[in-house]
């Protein structure tokens, strides 16, 4: 259980994979292309989720859930 794993709208999606491998399902789960796209080391959380047509706050929660175990 990682207590750190709090997210920001601003975290760089390459960051956060690198950081909490864990968070890979959550992108895989959404149909995210996020892991293995080149954007994935400028793009933000809140670029991803709207890019998706979804919630920033709903794709942190999500990160969260899973990072924290």
């Amino acid at each position: 259980m990682d207590e750190d794993a709090a997210f920001s709208p601003d975290d760089v999606v390459a960051s956060v994979l690198a950081r909490w491998p864990q968070s890979l399902r959550v992108f895989i789960d959404r149909r995210m292309a996020c892991p293995g796209c080149p954007m994935m080391r400028f793009m933000t959380l809140a670029e991803a989720a709207r890019a998706y047509d979804m919630a920033v706050d709903d794709l942190i929660r999500a990160l969260e859930t899973a990072c924290r175990g």
